[in-house]
């Protein structure tokens, strides 16, 4: 009989002092304050298993603080309680076999089409081609289709559970909601819908209590994850969430894994048999690692706060103002998840320390053709500095005026490329096409940015420092970034073109000396500089 026990298996890819191992549950759990983070390279899996498994295995067991000074008390321990852990898993082991013959690891056993139709473990995949999903960078075509040992189909089933594609799924027998073979209307994964934010800690421990809410009341009554549920079945329903261990744990697709074994070959997973789970009825107001947005209009059929997704292809600091956000309001605003709101609240009762390198894992998935093919990945991960979350502080208003400030200069970089264009007689570039110059301006600004957060992480009193930085860099790369393109431009465009029709920016011509001198006064306007920087200035910034 084929077995995988999850709690005594290898499976979870984790660094260990800057070196890379798989561990199992139990090892990861009872050595949580020795490792520094997850390994793997597939942040969907990362996330998957934290949610999942870790997070619900530690609150399930340990129960949720009820206090900050409860929280506190862990988190000074700088480790978890791995007796009652260790004793937690032992009561459940039954329940974490992936292979299981009655109930295996989040899956149904026995679970089949009418055909006995199964697909590809590629299904499990995103990246890796198959059906009407073709990435267009892949080492595998349709034909070649991967074989997964048990640990990579743990962490590929657990990434199926919470991003997995909408659409048509397989329709499964005893299903009774089955029409013509298959079932319609599927939503994407839980996880699919937010734009996912995750604190980080120094080790995976910290990590764990990080991610640890505060509920007074404690965890509801019936709560409970899909481990301690009764085994499932075919059959599911649409459905709010019980609780939060529900909600980590939520089953949204009905799964069985298929083996290949034998005597001399290492056991695989080649096909899965996948259909249709659980829909969850609305994200509950205590889904903890996502930011919010708050409607004051709603409008009809739509909550009045919804969570905020990623943007692909956007900079996780471009959102500071959103995650700096830990007051709610009526009207309409954006604010931070519940986790960094509640960090903000630790750090001004002195329970989180001003200087904690906390870091923030940004993950998001983009899906095309109405949710059924997995078009991109924004994965980001970026340093926060504690001291700014409380509201009033200094260094949070300096950074959401860093924010601001980036987007107004990519916009004036996209303005200059623009006139350009125009001076040589040709119109703007379309918003949906082509390489625009602040596009380019703010992946030359992250660098920069990321330094100004690590740097006021690790001295959140050289607020005054990091602004004088900020100011004389950002002027610097914005005139150095245009300067490639002012030189290159034809003699057509120092000639320019008439104004014509309605234009906002008023009479004259399209010429590219009145260009860069509007891009050059509208950067120091940004920036609040004056119009000459001296020697001494540069140097008193480099050495701050």
């Amino acid at each position: 009989m084929t077995s995988f026990d999850l709690i005594r298996e290898p499976w979870v890819p984790v660094e260990v002092a800057g070196q890379r191992e798989n561990l199992s549950l139990r090892d990861v759990l009872t050595r949580g304050h020795e490792i520094d983070g997850f390994a793997t390279d597939d942040p969907l899996q990362a996330i998957a298993v934290f949610r999942q498994v870790l997070l619900p295995v530690v609150l399930d067991a340990l129960g949720v603080p009820r206090s900050e000074e409860e929280w506190a008390a862990r988190w000074e321990a700088g480790s978890l309680d791995t007796g009652t852990l260790g004793a937690y898993l032992d009561e459940h082991a039954g329940r974490f076999d992936l292979f299981h013959p009655a109930h295996p690891f989040a899956q149904v056993a026995g679970l089949r089409t009418s055909t006995g139709e199964t697909k590809p473990v590629s299904l499990l995949l995103p990246a890796v081609a198959t059906g009407n999903n073709v990435p267009l960078f892949s080492a595998r075509t349709e034909a070649d289709q991967p074989a997964l040992t048990p640990a990579e189909a743990a962490r590929a089933l657990l990434a199926t559970q919470c991003w997995d594609t909408a659409a048509i799924k397989s329709g499964a027998v005893g299903d009774p909601q089955v029409k013509a073979g298959k079932t319609t209307g599927n939503p994407t994964g839980p996880l699919g819908q937010l734009g996912v934010v995750v604190p980080v800690g120094r080790t995976l421990a910290e990590t764990i209590l990080l991610n640890t809410p505060i509920v007074p009341q404690g965890l509801r009554g019936g709560d409970r994850p899909q481990w301690r549920a009764e085994p499932q079945t075919a059959v599911w329903r649409k459905r709010p969430a019980s609780g939060l261990l529900d909600l980590l744990t939520w089953q949204s697709r009905r799964m069985r894994l298929i083996v290949e074994s034998g005597d001399d070959s290492p056991t695989v997973v080649t096909q899965v048999v996948l259909s249709a789970g659980d829909r969850l009825d609305g994200v509950p107001e205590y889904e903890m690692h996502t930011a919010w947005r708050q409607e004051a209009k709603p409008r009809a059929g739509q909550a009045a706060r919804r969570p905020l997704r990623h943007r692909s292809g956007r900079e996780a600091w471009r959102g500071l103002e959103a995650l700096l956000e830990t007051r709610q309001s009526a009207e309409d605003s954006d604010s931070t998840s519940l986790l960094i709101q509640q960090m903000a609240s630790l750090q001004a009762e002195g329970m989180l320390a001003q200087d904690y390198p906390l870091q923030i894992l940004a993950v998001g998935v983009a899906y095309g053709t109405q949710f059924s093919v997995v078009e991109d990945v924004a994965v980001d991960r970026l340093p926060l500095p504690v001291a700014a979350l409380a509201a009033d502080s200094p260094s949070r208003g300096f950074l959401l005026d860093v924010a601001a400030q980036a987007d107004k200069l990519s916009k004036a970089a996209d303005y200059l490329g623009n006139d350009l264009r125009r001076a040589l007689g040709g119109d703007n570039l379309p918003w949906d096409k082509g390489q625009r110059l602040g596009d380019a301006l703010i992946h030359r600004l992250t660098p920069l940015v990321r330094r100004l957060l690590a740097g006021l992480q690790r001295r959140p009193d050289l607020v005054e420092e990091a602004e004088i930085a900020w100011r004389q860099a950002a002027l610097e790369l914005s005139l150095e970034h245009v300067e490639p393109v002012l030189s290159d431009a034809p003699p057509a465009a120092f000639l320019g073109r008439q104004k014509g029709g309605k234009n906002p920016l008023g009479k004259g011509v399209f010429r590219l000396s009145v260009a860069e001198a509007r891009y050059r006064r509208a950067v120091r306007e940004i920036l609040g500089t004056s119009s000459a920087t001296t020697s001494e200035s540069l140097s008193a910034t480099e050495g701050a």
